[in-house]
């Protein structure tokens, strides 16, 4: 399997201990219901968003850049990214938690537009904009988060 029949890649890339490390950014460029490969670290963007996945495993443990999953058929962001240095953006899927998510994000973290009921399972730490549809304001979560958290705007839906 050649990660480069699946995605494009800006930048450079080497395959250490089964793991793909990126130095760049990847895009995903076919359909598929998961990550063909694992990777570990991506020092740019990964996006894998449009596409059909259904699962996150595989996904890089850690990324300097955006994390893009939108416009899939996830249920659950296990297997997603520990930590992001930019932008988590996983809306428009069929998530019902967030419980898998990254633990930090360090720009915008979107996840509208999915089956949630509840905020259990955020980020502890989000630098900008949190967006989420408007029936979560209420959340317990929420409310949590506008009081304990320092997120500079909070958007709804």
């Amino acid at each position: 399997m050649n990660i480069e029949d699946y995605f494009f890649i800006q930048g450079t890339y080497e395959l250490k201990d089964g793991l793909y490390n990126v130095d760049g950014n990847i895009r995903l460029n076919k359909k598929v219901n998961k990550l063909p490969v694992n990777f570990g670290k991506v020092t740019g963007d990964f996006y894998c968003l449009n596409n059909s996945l259904t699962s996150l495993e595989g996904a890089p443990k850690q990324i300097d850049g955006d994390f893009d999953c939108s416009y899939n058929k996830l249920t659950s962001l296990k297997g997603s990214p520990k930590q992001v240095g930019g932008g988590f953006y996983c809306y428009y899927n069929n998530l019902t938690s967030l419980n898998g998510c990254p633990t930090h994000v360090g720009g915008n973290f979107d996840c509208y537009k999915n089956k949630l009921t509840t905020l259990e399972g955020c980020p502890k730490q989000i630098g900008d904009n949190f967006t989420c549809d408007y029936k979560l304001k209420r959340t317990k979560e929420y409310r949590q988060f506008k009081i304990i958290k320092k997120l500079k705007d909070v958007i709804f839906f």
